[in-house]
């Protein structure tokens, strides 16, 4: 009854506020939907924050992020730009992406009436657990380490599952959290500041901003903060990606011009904007903002280009998504490559400079499959295949407990949005398999069960 009042109050909230804006603004109503949909979830994961580790909001607040509130934002403030404007109607736009949208979300929710697993008691098991094997969460974050430390040595066939080992310091440090370990925050502190430096070195942040969600989600599910404390961690988090966001294109440039180490460059560029907060809220820094978070504006140029200039591609980049997932690199040389480029351009008509890395995501790559209603079908049927395998993993949490702290590795590219579907699906496999012969192997070589 209490979680039947709870999604009224969202559903309340979300409408009136969706009908105020668009009551009072130029907002397209199926535009004020979508964001009424934003708004609802939102709430749905700010209120169950610290009682779930929900990886499904993730997925739909970040979709809902970039493929409608991106859009609605741009069709304002940067609707002149010549290459990342909007090149349909706004009309014409959310008359496909409100729609497949709501299919995508029905079918991470299906069916709706399912009962929820009990993850207060995974956690208390998870405990009695690391009582029993206390190093649990320094094996995970040594296997990681190392695994970082040779990624760059390995031979590119190798390389993606190397990162994938890699990331499993995180899901140590989730276990490190839980654990009464002496000294647990400064090896802590260890972890995060050399994930810090080297993702300073790449320029690369994405894996940044996501590991520090999911380790604040974590962290809200073991301490139970108070909405107040929710708020803050929020807020922190968001000002930091807003701050991640304003200087990565000057860092990038910077980094390659000056012999300052590249934590002074960053830190510099931090303190500057700190310190100007006419140069931080800048329009044009807020303009670049929106079109960072706006995935709409390649999903606009593919229903714009698809088929008026190309033809539908009827399936052929989900078939390659899944020849390229179930086989590795040295037995397909020749597989789909990550980065999107040569569908990019087949489905927009636009050229990526070298080096460029810019994807169709789920959504745009379904309607460059198979139109309008074909590609809700397929986003309906991507969303419930998200949703099987995050409740099946739910499932086995009664017989292997530890696998909830695995799940933010095994969904880490599949909540990004502007991934396609061979990225996402190739994520998903690859790190399955990766997870499973950990959960052989650690067994097997530490004695260590999880």
């Amino acid at each position: 009854m209490q979680q039947q009042l709870s999604y009224q109050f969202y559903i309340s909230i979300s409408s009136l506020a969706a009908f105020i804006i668009y009551a009072l603004t130029d907002l397209e109503f199926a535009s004020a939907i979508g964001l009424g949909f934003f708004i609802f979830f939102s709430l749905k994961f700010f209120f169950e924050l610290g009682y779930l580790i929900e990886v499904r909001d993730v997925i739909i607040l970040i979709a809902l992020l970039q493929w409608i509130i991106g859009p609605i934002l741009s069709y304002r403030i940067v609707k002149d730009d010549i290459f990342y404007g909007m090149e349909i109607p706004e009309s014409e736009y959310m008359a496909f992406v409100l729609p497949a949208s709501i299919a995508f979300i029905f079918g991470l929710y299906l069916p709706l009436w399912q009962s929820k697993i009990r993850t207060t008691d995974i956690l208390d098991k998870i405990r009695e657990l690391l009582y029993k094997y206390r190093n649990l969460d320094l094996i995970l974050i040594g296997i990681g380490t190392v695994s970082a430390l040779l990624e760059d040595f390995m031979p590119q066939s190798l390389r993606f599952a190397f990162y994938l080992t890699a990331n499993v310091r995180f899901v140590g440090l989730f276990f490190l959290i839980l654990n009464t370990r002496k000294y647990k925050w400064g090896i802590f502190g260890l972890v995060i500041g050399w994930f810090f430096i080297t993702t300073l070195k790449d320029a690369m942040f994405h894996d940044l901003i996501l590991w520090m969600g999911f380790l604040s989600m974590v962290l809200a599910f073991i301490f139970k903060p108070s909405i107040m404390q929710k708020s803050i961690i929020l807020v922190v988090l968001f000002f930091g990606v807003f701050m991640i966001q304003s200087v990565k294109h000057e860092f990038r440039k910077l980094k390659t011009e000056i012999v300052d180490s590249d934590a002074q460059v960053f830190s510099e560029l931090v303190t500057d904007r700190l310190s100007n907060s006419v140069l931080l809220f800048h329009e044009e820094n807020l303009k670049a903002t929106v079109t960072r978070i706006n995935q709409g504006w390649i999903i606009a140029a593919i229903m714009n280009y698809t088929p008026r200039m190309t033809p539908f591609a009827d399936g052929e980049t989900i078939k390659e998504a899944l020849f390229a997932s179930f086989l590795p690199r040295f037995l397909a040389p020749n597989k789909v490559k990550a980065g999107g480029q040569e569908n990019f351009m087949r489905f927009t008509g636009r050229y990526l400079r070298e080096g460029t890395s810019m994807n169709l995501s789920i959504l745009g790559e379904g309607y460059a499959n198979f139109g309008i209603f074909g590609g809700g079908i397929f986003i309906f049927l991507v969303g419930a295949f998200y949703n099987f395998f995050y409740n099946y993993i739910l499932q086995r949490t009664s017989i292997n407990p530890t696998l909830l702290f695995w799940i933010p590795l095994l969904f880490l590219q599949v909540v990004k949005a502007e991934g396609d579907f061979a990225i996402s699906l190739n994520h998903l496999v690859k790190s399955t398999i990766v997870v499973a012969g950990l959960f052989w192997a650690i067994p097997y070589f530490f004695k260590v069960k999880l």
